[in-house]
Parts: structure tokens; C-alpha cells; sequence
């Protein structure tokens, strides 16, 4: 199907970011338009890139199509099974580690050529030859696959946000089940990493996906001129990115339980979500960390009055204990 540029959605970007989700139910009997799917790709193809060497490539498969199908379903965690089965398409990720060492060169000629590198900021072409260039194809792979990986990120990050401004829901999705297997079903050669998978579709739940899901807040994150000192909001900031769509209702909104039962139902799956032990969710939302609306904490309230809830598995507290420890987390706060 063609596409005229009537037909594409103008959301502005903000909007596109307050309304992301991952989407964990599609519409199987649904499938992405080709038009979509390749401006996803172009979203990708367009981000930011370091010496404009494009390491990040993409397999775009479907279900029906590709001959691999199982051996990639041997590979993905099990919780996504459904959601890889039910999506129109998966785009694996990829990225390619000798960009760097064989496009150094040209990838700089390009930017050189566009008006990016100037002489203001101390770009000469000796200099760039006999230093530049040859200190960057010395790099060992470990350092260029950290600094690739990052750019895949970028690359994937614009791809979701397009796709939640066209319409279409998305997620990524771990295949950690079996290391290796993605670049082995597809043949890959060594240089070819696989970063992630990204399922594409037509979202079967409401698009809302019950409303936006809850992070830490803004001063824990953000720091204001040294570690540590926390970088605080402006309120009326706030406000204003509301009203832009940016920033929305918290999770769970009204009806979003009842949404996942109807759709297990639907699938012949089992209903309701997973419940931690009350003594746990008393202490997650008092944590002042996070930024919890009335909405979670009315959840949270409900989940305790109906009780039922597990025990916290004893066997487990030395392992995370010892997890914790070796990376200098203070056990009190969550082993207490």
C-alpha cells in the first residue's frame, strides 16, 4: 500500500513520548502497513550516530514469512512468547561492530562534506588522517561494542517513538534464553551483534495501556552541578508539559484490570497480574524515591485488603544479599 503524506499522523514529539507504552497485547488477525514499517526504519536509519558511520542495521521479519521463526521463539524469554506470536512484525536490531573500523574514514568525509566538521572547532584533514582516524580503528572491540550498542539505543529509541505516533503499538523484547541463538538463526558473521528485538503491531489493549507507568522521581535522577545534589523540578514546568501530552495519568486507570481479564479470557490465558507479599508492597510505596500517584497507591491498598499474597522466599534473602552487597547496595532498606 502507498501512502501520501496527508495520510502519515502529525504528533508532536512530545506528545509521541507521554503517550509511549510497551504494548503487551496485538491483534494477531492485524498487520502493520509496509508504509509504517518502513518509516520506523527511517526513524531509525536518521538518529544520531557517531562519526556518521551507521552501525545499526535491522532484520524486519514476520511470522508467517520467516524461516527462522523457531529458532528465534527457542531464544526469547518466555514471558514473550505471546507477544512475539501475536505482533505483526519484529524487528531485530542489529549492530555492526566493523563500521566503525571500515567507515571511519568515509563516515568523517561525509560530515565534511555536509557543513558539520569546520575548522572553528579545530577540524583539519592532517590531522584527522594521521591521528583521528587511526585512533579510532585502534580501539578494541570491547570499548567499540559498548559505544555501537549505545547508538543502536538511539537508533531503537526513535524507531519506538515513531511507531507510537503512527498508530501502532510496540515493545522490546529479551531473547537472553539462549545467547548467541539470534545471530546463529540467521547466520550471522562475528562482527554482527544482536541488540534487540522490537515487536511491532496493532495493540489489542487500550492504547493508554492503563495509564502512564510510574518512575522514580525527577530529583532522584537528575543531579544539579555535582553528584548529589538533586536537581529539582519546576512545577509550573510541569503543568505545562500536561497540557502538552507529555507527561499524563498515572497507572492503573479505571477498568485496566478488568481489561487484562477480558483479554485473557479472549486468548484462553490465565487472568490477573502478579502480586508481591504484603510487607514488600508497604515498603515500595513508602519509598519516597518514587514518584507514586493516588491510583498506585489505591492498588496497592485494594491488593493487601483482598490478601492472599505470597511469602517472601526465604531461600532467596542470602542470594540477594550477597547480590546486593558486591555492588555496595545497603541491604537494610530492602532486606529489613
Amino acid at each position: 500500500m502507498s501512502v501520501s503524506a496527508g495520510q502519515i499522523p502529525d504528533v508532536p514529539v512530545l506528545q509521541a513520548i507521554g503517550d509511549r507504552r510497551s504494548i503487551r497485547y496485538y491483534d494477531p488477525d492485524k498487520k502493520a502497513e509496509d508504509w509504517q514499517i518502513q518509516t520506523i526504519l527511517q526513524a531509525g536509519r536518521l538518529s544520531s550516530c557517531q562519526g556518521n558511520i551507521n552501525a545499526t542495521e535491522a532484520i524486519v521479519v514476520q511470522k508467517e514469512t520467516c524461516d527462522v521463526w523457531d529458532e528465534l521463539e527457542e531464544c526469547v524469554s518466555g514471558f514473550n512468547v505471546q507477544i512475539m506470536n501475536q505482533s505483526s512484525h519484529i524487528i531485530i536490531w542489529l549492530t555492526n561492530l566493523n563500521a566503525w573500523y571500515g567507515r571511519a574514514n568515509d563516515g568523517l568525509s561525509t560530515l565534511a562534506l555536509s557543513g558539520a566538521l569546520t575548522k572553528y572547532h579545530g577540524w583539519n584533514y592532517e590531522f584527522t588522517m594521521t591521528q583521528t582516524v587511526p585512533r579510532l580503528m585502534s580501539f578494541p572491540t570491547e570499548r567499540t561494542e559498548m559505544l555501537l550498542r549505545f547508538e543502536s539505543g538511539l537508533a531503537v529509541s526513535q524507531a519506538m517513538l515513531t511507531t507510537q505516533a503512527l498508530g501502532l503499538g510496540n515493545i522490546l523484547v529479551a531473547f537472553g534464553r539462549k545467547p548467541g541463538g539470534v545471530e546463529k538463526a540467521f547466520g550471522l558473521p562475528p562482527h554482527y551483534k544482536f541488540t534487540w528485538a522490537h515487536a511491532v503491531g496493532v495493540p489489542l489493549e487500550d492504547p493508554k495501556g492503563g495509564g502512564q507507568r510510574p518512575r522514580l522521581k525527577f530529583e532522584k535522577l537528575f543531579h544539579d552541578g555535582a553528584y548529589g545534589k538533586p536537581l529539582m523540578p519546576d512545577p509550573a514546568v510541569n503543568d505545562a508539559l500536561r497540557e502538552k501530552g507529555m507527561l499524563q495519568e498515572q497507572a492503573p486507570l479505571p477498568g485496566r484490570m478488568e481489561e487484562i481479564d477480558e483479554l485473557a479470557s479472549k486468548f484462553a490465558r490465565d487472568p490477573g497480574v502478579v502480586s508481591w507479599p504484603e510487607k514488600e508492597i508497604k515498603r515500595l510505596i513508602a519509598d519516597d524515591d518514587w514518584d507514586f500517584g493516588p491510583r498506585i497507591k489505591e492498588r496497592a491498598d485494594q491488593v493487601i485488603a483482598e490478601g492472599g499474597l505470597p511469602d517472601y522466599p526465604e531461600e532467596m534473602r542470602e542470594t540477594f544479599q550477597k547480590l546486593m552487597e558486591e555492588h555496595g547496595l545497603d541491604t537494610s532498606k530492602y532486606l529489613s
